[in-house]
C-alpha cells in the first residue's frame, strides 16, 4: 500500500496542493490518503504526515457515512462508475476532535500524477450554514411580527370605528395611533429588534407637541432598555396619554403643564404622568377608547396594574409592571 506512493509525482502534487485555495485530500483507489492540503489540515486537525496511508473513511468520514463510501469506492473499481463524481455535494465530516463539520464537496478523478487518484475539493461552510439558519429564524420572526402587528392594526381600526362619531373624526385618530405605532417600530428596527431605549420613546413621541425651551413639559428618568412587547405597548400608551392632552388637558392650553417621570427600581418599572393647569380641567363623562387602550395595554400586554386619578387642576395617571 505505501510502496504505492513511489508511482505517484509527489513533487508535482505537492505544488498543486500549496497552491489550492480550498482543503485538498487526495485519495489512491485502495481508499488511502495520498495527499494533504495544508488547509485540510487546519480543516479538519490532522497533519499530512498523521493522515498519510490511512483510509479516508476512517479519518473524516462519520461513522454513519462509512459504510455508504465503501460501497460507493468499491462499485466504482468494480464498474468504472462514480455518481458522486465531478458534481458539487453537501455532506458532514469529521474532525479529529471528533465534532462533525458541514462541507461542500468536489471529487474528479486524475491521472496526471503517475497513478489514477481522486482530487477531494473540501471547503468548510460551517459560517455559510449559520447565516443561512440566522436568516430562516429572521424571517420566521418577521413573518410573526408582521402577524401581530396587522392583529394590532385591525383591532385598533375595529375599536376606533366602534369610538368615532364619522368618518373625519375617524381618520385623524386612527393615523395618530398607526404613526405611534411606526416610530414605535423605527425605533426597534435601529435596535435590531432586541432591547429599544425608552427614553428614546418618549423623545420621539412627544417632539411633534413639545418645545424643549418653553419649560412646559418636564421629563425625568434614567433610560431604560425595554423588550420589543413591552416597548409597543408602552408606546400605545403614551401615544393616548398625549392625544388626551393636547385635545382636552395639559398641552391643549398655554398655562398646561406636563411632567413625566419613570424609575426601574427593585424590579419594577413604574411611570408617573402629571398634567396641571391653573385653568383647571374637568374629568370626561364616559371611558373614550383610548381609556380603555391603556387599560388593556397595560392589564393583558404588560400584565402590571395603571391608576387614573382626576383633580381639579387636572390628571394624574401612574402605571407599574415586571419587565422580566
Amino acid at each position: 500500500m505505501r510502496g504505492a506512493a513511489r508511482d505517484l509525482d509527489t513533487a508535482s502534487l505537492g505544488a498543486v496542493l500549496k497552491t489550492a485555495l480550498d482543503a485538498v485530500v487526495v485519495m489512491r483507489l485502495d481508499g488511502t490518503i495520498a495527499g494533504w492540503s495544508d488547509i485540510a489540515e487546519k480543516t479538519f486537525g490532522w497533519s499530512f504526515e498523521e493522515a498519510r496511508g490511512r483510509r479516508m473513511s476512517e479519518l473524516v468520514i462519520p461513522a454513519r457515512l462509512r459504510a455508504a463510501h465503501e460501497a460507493g469506492l468499491a462499485h466504482y473499481i468494480a464498474t468504472g462508475e462514480g455518481p458522486a463524481l465531478d458534481r458539487h455535494l453537501e455532506i458532514e465530516a469529521l474532525h479529529r476532535d471528533g465534532h462533525e463539520l458541514p462541507i461542500e464537496l468536489s471529487i474528479t478523478r486524475t491521472s496526471q500524477f503517475g497513478e489514477t487518484v481522486f482530487l477531494g475539493f473540501l471547503r468548510d461552510i460551517t459560517e455559510r450554514r449559520s447565516a443561512e439558519r440566522r436568516q430562516e429564524l429572521m424571517i420566521g420572526e418577521l413573518n410573526h411580527r408582521v402577524k401581530n402587528l396587522l392583529g394590532v392594526v385591525s383591532a385598533i381600526a375595529h375599536q376606533t370605528v366602534r369610538s368615532s362619531a364619522s368618518l373625519d373624526d375617524f381618520h385623524p385618530s386612527f393615523a395618530g395611533r398607526l404613526s405611534s405605532l411606526g416610530k414605535a417600530h423605527e425605533l426597534l428596527t435601529a435596535a435590531v429588534w432586541e432591547e429599544a431605549s425608552f427614553l428614546a420613546l418618549v423623545e420621539s413621541l412627544l417632539a411633534p407637541y413639545v418645545d424643549p425651551s418653553d419649560g412646559r413639559c418636564a421629563i425625568s428618568g434614567t433610560d431604560v432598555m425595554l423588550a420589543p412587547r413591552q416597548f409597543l405597548s408602552l408606546s400605545m400608551v403614551l401615544h393616548e396619554l398625549i392625544t388626551n392632552a393636547v385635545k382636552y388637558g395639559a398641552l391643549s392650553t398655554l398655562d398646561g403643564r406636563l411632567a413625566l417621570g419613570w424609575a426601574m427600581e427593585a424590579g419594577m418599572f413604574s411611570l408617573e404622568w402629571r398634567e396641571s393647569s391653573t385653568l383647571g380641567v374637568v374629568a370626561p363623562d364616559r371611558e373614550g377608547f383610548g381609556s380603555r387602550m391603556i387599560a388593556m395595554s397595560v392589564r393583558h400586554e404588560l400584565r402590571g396594574t395603571s391608576e387614573t386619578e382626576w383633580g381639579p387642576n387636572g390628571l394624574s395617571f401612574r402605571l407599574a409592571f415586571n419587565p422580566k
